[in-house]
């Protein structure tokens, strides 16, 4: 088979010849992530550790601002460790990293030529909605931005930030940035550790030994007990990403240009995030992962046997302890406990109440939990009222129905569907050879389908990791099909972006 030519590439983010930025990255963030974990864990003093987090920032931070892919991994970095490190600055380091990126991103654009992002359907919709959660920011409303039960006060312009802005960012410079293979099994590398670090504190905490697992609050005061949640202290969120980390180590296990050892890890990674996902105990994280493995057995060519195996084991698993799995033992592996589905019942009835009551504007971003306690609904009569009093929406999109209004559940609905749609478009044009061609495709749809079927028990707009990363990987996908060639055998010089579509590798 023949390969198509590698052009020099004018958009490039590396230079030409740059062979030390290409393995930079994923020598760099690894160690990082090793040396702030180290950092919050062990030095004992706050001085201590912002003396060496200022030190190891200042490094990355020149390193992000010359290449926008060092500071997307710097962000996905902080964002992971955001509920583990000490609130010792102003502001999160997350939200520093974020503005790394813009700048880097407005960095890299000058720099070059023919760099700015064309505006389409897809970033359309997302201004949109992204004015329409400002405006409700700044408008009156009813009820504040608190919890009134515990009298917590909810930053509305975070929630917007990691529930929209940095989602969206995050598919824009993954769409425009990352065209090199290099720089996506880069990103893919650093996903699979950060899955790896789920897995090992998922199991560490119910398998032990515990004096490994940090953060302490994992194994000493975790928000929901029996459960493995991980460090973002969620399991949902944890389940999340173990899902992704499971599948991206099947990809790159897979990938025949990898090294054999890492090839061999990144399938322990595999076996560890799927049973990090049976110790969430959680069923919509079981659901997606159910439907992951189903998508996988069917369409992952080239990658599939992982796939197969799994959903023949977690079958045959499911059917030796039927009458475990369907009791209401959650700890056990039951999915018959009523409570959390009657938590969803309530908060569904509130929301639904809640559109009907004002349809078009909704009651204000970050006021769902203020209105579901001054107007708590009840289901039906066999479900307790007090089930889900005074908690979050439990059903993304109508949380989004509830506080945007109609309005903005269809400005959402519009990103997702035509999110959908440049997702099968690239299925359906990338090469079905290489790292980035199908595969990645199929990869970002699965990472969608997890994202799309976990917003039906919880509010994804509080998930601001596994966000990031979905939009991150959609984004990477749509915009390799954009620059792939029409005739990947006759080249076309003047296509904008086809010179970054490196040959693929053969399977």
């Amino acid at each position: 088979m023949r390969l198509a030519p590698h052009f020099a590439d004018p958009t490039s983010v590396s230079p030409p010849g740059g062979v030390t930025r290409r393995w930079l990255p994923g020598v760099v963030f690894p160690v990082a992530v090793l040396i702030v974990l180290a950092a919050a864990a062990k030095v004992p003093t706050q001085f201590g550790v912002l003396l060496l987090l200022g030190a190891v920032g200042s490094v990355l931070v020149i390193s992000g601002l010359r290449d926008p892919v060092v500071a997307v991994l710097l962000l996905l970095v902080t964002t992971f460790l955001r509920v583990a490190l000490p609130s010792i600055l102003p502001v999160d380091p997350f939200v520093l990293a974020f503005l790394g990126v813009v700048g880097a991103w407005a960095i890299w654009i000058a720099r070059g030529t023919d760099r700015a992002p064309r505006l389409g359907a897809i970033e359309c919709a997302m201004v949109l909605y992204v004015t329409w959660n400002i405006m409700s920011m700044f408008s009156a409303h009813p009820y504040g931005s608190v919890v009134p039960v515990s009298g917590e006060e909810l930053s509305v312009a975070r929630f917007v930030l990691t529930g929209t802005i940095i989602p969206f960012t995050m598919f824009l410079v993954g769409r425009y940035t990352f065209d090199r293979v290099s720089t996506v099994r880069t990103l893919l590398w650093t996903i699979l550790l950060l899955g790896a670090y789920s897995a090992a504190m998922s199991i560490l905490q119910f398998h032990g030994p515990t004096a490994l697992v940090w953060p302490r609050y994992i194994v000493e005061s975790p928000s929901w007990v029996g459960r493995a949640v991980g460090i973002f202290d969620q399991p949902v969120v944890n389940g999340m990403v173990l899902i992704l980390s499971f599948i991206v180590a099947l990809l790159l296990a897979a990938t025949p240009r990898e090294p054999g050892w890492s090839r061999i890890l990144a399938t322990a990674i595999a076996v560890a995030s799927a049973y990090g996902v049976y110790l969430t105990h959680t069923r919509v994280v079981w659901l997606a992962f159910a439907v992951v493995v189903l998508i996988g057995a069917v369409s992952a060519k080239g990658f599939r046997t992982g796939f197969v195996v799994t959903g023949g084991v977690a079958a045959a698993g499911v059917a030796i302890k039927w009458s475990t799995f369907t009791s209401s033992d959650r700890s056990a592996g039951g999915v018959g406990s009523p409570d959390e589905l009657q938590d969803r019942l309530n908060t569904a009835k509130t929301a639904i109440w809640a559109i009907h009551e004002k349809p078009l504007a909704g009651w204000g971003i970050g006021r769902f939990t203020a209105m579901n306690t001054y107007n708590h609904k009840q289901w039906a009569p066999d479900v307790p009222w007090i089930r889900g009093f005074g908690i979050a929406s439990h059903f993304n999109e109508l949380g989004i129905a509830a506080e945007l209004g109609l309005i903005g559940l269809v400005l959402w609905l519009a990103v997702l569907f035509l999110l959908a749609g440049g997702l099968f478009h690239a299925f359906r044009v990338l090469p079905a050879d290489g790292l980035c061609g199908r595969r990645l495709a199929l990869v970002a749809m699965m990472a969608f389908v997890v994202l799309v079927i976990s917003g039906l028990t919880v509010d994804l707009r509080f998930f601001d990791f596994p966000n990031a990363v979905v939009m991150l990987l959609v984004g990477i996908a749509i915009g390799w099909a954009e620059r792939a060639p029409a005739d990947p055998l006759t080249p076309d010089p003047h296509r904008r972006g086809f010179a970054s579509v490196p040959a693929q590798e053969p399977t």
